[in-house]
């Protein structure tokens, strides 16, 4: 019995040491059998230059684990809100119908049976943070507060413009004015200025109130855009037009130091469409025909099929 498990332990011990020499004898498939190329290898690996963190974090990245995120807020501006609030709808025909066509009257039903509740309810609020607020004396200062920041926007001057108009309208006004050149002027007022909606809205906390106005501007006004290369691209600098637009003041409440500014501008949807710009294209070079090429063409192929026979036999 002790011969027979001293031989199982002989084969087991002897199994064991073959089992090590032939782990001896295998490599790794990711290391070179030749040694002289360990620098090499060495040479490939270039160690990653770490941000400015702490000794725990860098030792963290060292292992491969990941540093946690840096969080960077972007900053937002409140003094202004990005939107219109509750948007005015226009009655259709207004500056154009009479007092006796359909179209005035069914706007004026509008407006008697529009219901004013809301209406005192957001003037009640512009009141109690701005005393001074007249709703009839406000359309006269509201269209001020239009004909300067137009007649500024031709200097571009954003920081001056910025205290007739708020970031909202700014970004609007100057798109696309990059190498052009703006003639504008107000010649007089059509109609008197009306205020037509009233609303505020509170923003992210109750203390946080908001207040858009909208007034009803009909002007005769004067507005010639230029080109970068001095030529006329829209409107006219002497021909006068009727211009009838819905404009929307805003005024943070919240802020004792806020004044009224233009948002933003309703167009409505039975305006008509604007004038195309005149856009200024580089004339293309004149394309050079060669007569004699096309002569020789038409005399090769003169309408018969001869120059088929001929293909068919250089193919042969």
């Amino acid at each position: 019995m002790l011969s027979i498990i001293n031989k199982r332990n002989i084969f087991l011990h002897q199994k064991l040491v073959k089992s090590l020499y032939e782990q001896t004898l295998t490599r790794p498939l990711a290391t070179h059998w030749d040694p002289k190329f360990r620098r090499l290898r060495k040479n490939k690996f270039t160690e990653p230059t770490l941000l400015d963190f702490d000794s725990n974090t860098k030792e963290k990245v060292k292992r491969g684990i990941e540093p946690p995120t840096s969080f960077i807020y972007k900053p937002i501006n409140i003094t202004s809100s990005k939107e219109i609030f509750d948007p005015y709808i226009p009655p259709e025909g207004d500056g154009k119908a009479s007092l006796f066509s359909k179209e005035f009257a069914k706007g004026a039903v509008e407006k008697i049976t529009k219901s004013t509740s809301k209406k005192f309810k957001h003037l009640r609020l512009i009141k109690k943070s701005d005393s001074n607020f007249d709703e009839n004396l406000f359309a006269e200062t509201a269209q001020q507060i239009y004909i300067d920041a137009h007649s500024i926007l031709s200097k571009r001057d954003p920081e001056e413009m910025l205290n007739f108009v708020t970031e909202n309208a700014l970004m609007k006004m100057y798109h696309n004015m990059k190498f052009k050149t703006i003639r504008w002027k107000w010649i007089e007022s059509l109609e008197e200025p009306v205020v037509k909606h009233l609303v505020t809205r509170e923003m992210m906390v109750k203390t946080d109130l908001y207040a858009q106005v909208t007034v009803r501007i009909h002007s005769k006004q004067i507005l010639a855009v230029y080109d970068r290369f001095g030529r006329l691209a829209f409107g006219s600098d002497t021909l006068p037009k009727d211009v009838l637009e819905y404009v929307v003041f805003e005024k943070h409440l919240s802020d004792p130091y806020g004044s009224w500014r233009l948002h933003d501008k309703i167009i409505p949807s039975w305006s008509p469409a604007k004038t195309p710009v005149i856009r200024s294209f580089a004339l293309p070079e004149p394309y050079k025909t060669d007569d004699e090429l096309e002569k020789r063409i038409v005399s090769k192929f003169k309408g018969d099929d001869s120059h088929l026979e001929k293909i068919q036999e250089e193919k042969s």
